[in-house]
């Protein structure tokens, strides 16, 4: 099973929005292949719903996750995926320290493709831009870097699988 986890802070609007879209999208164009899609927060409780302008924005894009319960990411996520995408800079510099043997997993979500970076910002720490913006911003983000997320995943999964094979 390939598995790719999408990092927020709370995960309570970003990440969920990106698993639920990136899940749909892999349906939607028939990627062959079992694929396990979760999200979670650096700073969050988990069990936590889903942020309620985030379920309804979902419901508007066709995603639901209302039964969104939050978790807090740890070494077991991090060592069971393949790929983790994260929205912010700072989330990608906080998991390598505390968890530095997943490093070379870890991603700006936008920087997939090696293009610039593009921050995707926490709405409830925006004043420029609404939480709808936010939902667009991560469906283009993931429409722009879906083939580059799919490769970059397999190729992560066989490096792995061939690490597991050595050991």
């Amino acid at each position: 099973m390939t598995k790719i986890v999408f990092i927020c802070t709370a995960n309570q609007f970003r990440s969920p929005i990106a698993a639920a879209y990136f899940s749909t999208k892999l349906q939607n164009e028939h990627i062959p292949g079992d694929w396990d899609v979760i999200s979670a927060g650096t700073w969050t409780k988990n069990g936590l719903p889903a942020h309620p302008s985030a379920i309804k924005l979902g419901e508007k894009f066709q995603l639901d996750i209302s039964s969104h319960k939050t978790r807090e990411v740890n070494s077991e996520i991090l060592i069971g995926a393949d790929l983790v995408l994260v929205m912010e800079q700072g989330h990608k510099e906080a998991l390598c320290f505390e968890f530095p043997l997943c490093c070379e997993k870890i991603f700006l979500l936008s920087q997939v493709t090696d293009k610039n970076a593009v921050e995707i910002t926490d709405p409830a720490n925006n004043e420029f831009y609404d939480a709808q913006q936010i939902v667009q911003v991560i469906i283009d983000t993931i429409d722009n870097v879906f083939l580059a997320i799919i490769a970059l995943t397999k190729s992560r999964a066989e490096v792995d699988h061939d690490a597991q094979q050595s050991s």
